[in-house]
């Protein structure tokens, strides 16, 4: 599916929407990434739980900026898989196994919001999504800058 067709079958299902987002907003953003993955490393000495659902929101955070970037803003359905689902079609198959470990870590964290009782994730698994989110925001940030190399970012 070309990149086009896949934007517009997004659209008529309305989980995007056409909206022209500030650089500014952008990196600040994408500094809510990198903030939010300082605290997902501090927080691994108290609480690994808690350390893997904030690495997963500063994917989070990192996918929303990159989808801005392209001139679009999820819904208010089905946003963090929509945000998932639009980074891992314009990031293609060099970054499957990435995408693939955020998918996992979006369903985690929804389990642990809304069935506590039912998620255990070790500190071995935290270590590893913090390496995720950590890759995958410079990974994004790469990608911002190359589709506007015009564009002195701060981040």
């Amino acid at each position: 599916m070309t990149s086009k067709e896949f934007l517009n079958e997004y659209l008529e299902k309305k989980l995007i929407k056409p909206e022209k987002i500030g650089f500014d907003q952008i990196e600040k953003v994408i500094k809510s990434a990198e903030k939010g993955l300082k605290v997902a490393q501090k927080l691994l000495s108290i609480d690994e739980g808690h350390a893997y659902e904030t690495a997963y929101t500063a994917m989070l955070y990192a996918g929303r900026a990159f989808l801005f970037i392209k001139g679009y803003r999820p819904t208010t359905n089905f946003q963090h898989k929509t945000v998932v689902d639009v980074t891992s079609h314009f990031l293609g198959d060099k970054y499957k196994a990435l995408m693939e470990k955020f998918d996992y870590m979006r369903k985690n964290r929804n389990s642990f919001i809304y069935e506590p009782w039912k998620f255990h994730v070790s500190v071995t698994d935290t270590k590893a999504a913090l390496k995720s989110a950590g890759e995958f925001i410079e990974i994004i940030k790469e990608e911002i800058k190359r589709l506007h190399p015009q564009k002195h970012f701060k981040f």
